[in-house]
């Protein structure tokens, strides 16, 4: 599984790192890009078909609170 992200703060990658690592999946890639005071991240992940579903899911709420902290 592949995601791309957008993220206000640096932190919110290392909790990334944290919760991949928490569903038992496993980084294949990451890249993370500075512009604009924005963190630009393509994320290539691997695991069990059930760990990446729960991983997605965390992550796409990670992403909502992210965009709401920093509206």
């Amino acid at each position: 599984m592949t995601r791309s992200i957008v993220l206000s703060d640096w932190r919110e990658i290392a909790r990334i790192v944290s919760l991949t690592h928490r569903f038992g999946c496993a980084l294949r890639n990451v890249d993370v890009r500075e512009h604009d005071a924005r963190f630009h991240t393509n994320i290539e992940l691997a695991g069990t078909p059930d760990a990446l579903r729960r991983l997605d899911a965390q992550l796409t709420k990670l992403l909502h609170d992210d965009k709401e902290m920093f509206r």
